[in-house]
């Protein structure tokens, strides 16, 4: 299973573009391995996203708040899923609105630029996303992101804040994201051992990631890649884990890892491979 966030990694940090990253997607495709996003993106980007690439696996939405499970693979519920479409929606975060009204009583409110606040057209002009794929953005079910304050003092005062009301804040590539206590590490666990109880065996896990919010999605990995950011330095203390660093950025970069990782693991594909229609 290749688990993978997407900004900044699957797609490009700026144009957010896949096309380099395609061939190998197909090739994952073919052999049947499934390529979980596992992102802060909302499900509507998410599922947008796999249309364009021909794709209906597992995802996990908004930094570990919630799973969809494909019903193709999943055909039937176990009693906590929620029907969602074509996916079984397992949700393991409070919803927004508990966020957004804990974000409400904040007494700098000058200080917060979140996605509710912004608009769908404020949310156009910090991501360069156009009106549609903005408005995809927003969706969100889970979590808030902000623009972290640019003075680093008011960023930990709100930090602090909203982790004395039970909120996490995850910094991405571009945002800090205010949420449930969730992180892409453990819902991926979860997604893991769901997978395991289905299909048996021991699936083994590539997980790819540029951001601080990937950091307990590698940690659990069995093997795990980190995308060079063209933006953000990479961080010490992943330099000194025992984990790949791409010299390339991007899709150009992941496409490269997981092919050399599908090159070393090309056997147990070819021999593990599902026996049932492929999205």
């Amino acid at each position: 299973m290749v688990v993978t966030d997407l900004d900044g990694t699957l797609l490009d940090h700026y144009s957010y573009d896949f096309k380099p990253a395609m061939s190998v997607v197909g090739a994952l495709k073919r052999l049947g391995i499934p390529l979980v996003f596992n992102s802060s993106k909302t499900y509507a980007e998410m599922r947008y996203l796999q249309d364009q690439m021909g794709l209906l696996d597992p995802m996990i939405c908004e930094n570990g708040s919630a799973i969809y499970l494909p019903k193709e693979r999943f055909h039937v519920a176990q009693a906590a899923w929620e029907n969602h479409g074509d996916f079984w929606r397992i949700s393991l975060a409070k919803p927004r609105e508990h966020w957004l009204s804990i974000l409400s009583e904040y007494p700098d409110q000058a200080s917060i630029l979140s996605f509710s606040y912004m608009g769908v057209q404020g949310v156009m002009n910090a991501t360069g996303l156009d009106w549609t794929e903005s408005e995809r953005a927003s969706q969100r079910e889970y979590t808030e992101p902000l623009m972290p304050p640019t003075n680093d003092n008011i960023k930990q005062d709100l930090i602090a804040y909203l982790g004395g009301r039970g909120a996490m804040v995850q910094q991405g590539g571009r945002f800090m994201t205010v949420g449930d206590s969730v992180d892409k590490g453990r819902a991926m666990e979860t997604l893991i051992c769901l997978w395991n109880q289905k299909y048996g065996g021991e699936v083994r896990t590539l997980a790819l990631g540029d951001g601080l919010n990937d950091l307990a999605m590698l940690e659990k990995a069995n093997r795990s890649v980190w995308i060079r950011s063209p933006a953000n330095p990479t961080p010490d203390f992943v330099v000194q884990k025992n984990w790949q660093i791409t010299q390339a950025c991007g899709p150009a970069a992941w496409a490269e890892a997981t092919q050399m990782w599908l090159e070393q693991h090309a056997h147990r594909a070819s021999s593990n491979k599902v026996k049932e229609p492929y999205g």
